[in-house]
């Protein structure tokens, strides 16, 4: 369930301009800002509550991201999934492998299936695979731990 909120979470981010924000429930290691950070948005200036506010750094933190990996355990079937995303550069697309890098260099390559969802923000709607081009700004979901599969492709070119 997890995995299937996640997935849909962060297609409708991505899409919508929000980058990685709906991978919020990875549990990724970031930062904690600071005190003087943390005063600096202070709810005096906003008049949110300070869940909000949380919430809305939390958000910030996961634009930023580059790319993440972790774990989710299935409680009725007693089994664990791998997660992996990358927000980067396509450097090599075919019918069968999509090849992305991050902003840090990491390099990942994602098996592609007829299962994996291909959508582009230019057009808004499903895509193919075919529609990813080299150059192109992309952002990844998959799942695995020594041969990534795509779950999720959104090229973010306009």
């Amino acid at each position: 369930m997890w995995r299937r909120i996640a997935i849909v979470g962060a297609t409708a981010a991505i899409v919508g301009g929000a980058g990685t924000a709906a991978f919020a429930a990875s549990g990724t290691a970031t930062p904690t800002p600071s005190p003087a950070s943390a005063s600096a948005t202070s709810n005096q200036s906003t008049g949110t509550p300070k869940a909000q506010d949380g919430k809305r750094d939390r958000v910030n933190r996961l634009r930023r991201s580059v790319h993440a990996t972790w774990v989710t355990e299935n409680k009725k079937a007693r089994t664990f999934t791998t997660h992996d995303a990358i927000r980067g550069v396509v450097i090599a697309v075919s019918q069968t492998s999509l090849t992305v890098r991050a902003a840090d260099n990491l390099t990942e390559t994602f098996v592609v299936s007829s299962a994996t969802k291909v959508r582009t923000r230019a057009l808004k709607t499903e895509a193919s695979i075919s529609d990813v081009k080299a150059g192109d700004p992309v952002f990844v979901g998959g799942t695995g731990t020594t041969t990534l599969s795509a779950v999720r492709v959104v090229d973010a070119k306009k």
